[in-house]
């Protein structure tokens, strides 16, 4: 999406968590994970300011730095499950695991079941 399109959706965002909100003027957006975080200014009897973070799971705003930094761990922890089960493989014991699991199926499919070694039988099972 470009930044105009996260403009135009920032703004509806708040006018429909805020809908006597007016004059919306966008102070700063800045790319987050796979969206943004913007400062917006908007009248609703006074001048407010507010952060929105807008990404593709996750859809927040924050009066104050505290509830900005929640949002957007939120927002991250989102976005980090989609790619969960990347993590779990490529890391160390992962990595391990695979080359055992793939080493046990190979000598199983092509030697016989007799020709794996009991250590190795052992660890897998």
């Amino acid at each position: 999406m470009s930044k105009k399109d996260y403009k135009k959706k920032v703004v509806e965002y708040v006018r429909s968590t805020k809908p006597r909100s007016t004059g919306h003027k966008i102070l700063s957006q800045d790319e987050y994970l796979d969206g943004v975080v913007t400062q917006i200014e908007y009248s609703d009897n006074n001048i407010l300011k507010e952060w929105i973070v807008f990404t593709g799971k996750h859809t927040g705003y924050a009066d104050s730095k505290s509830q900005l930094i929640q949002q957007m761990n939120t927002a991250s922890d989102k976005y980090s499950t989609k790619w969960d089960w990347l993590n779990q493989i490529f890391n160390m014991s992962g990595f391990i695991a695979l080359i055992l699991v793939s080493t046990a199926s190979y000598l199983t499919l092509f030697k016989g079941v007799s020709d794996i070694p009991e250590y190795l039988k052992g660890v897998v099972i």
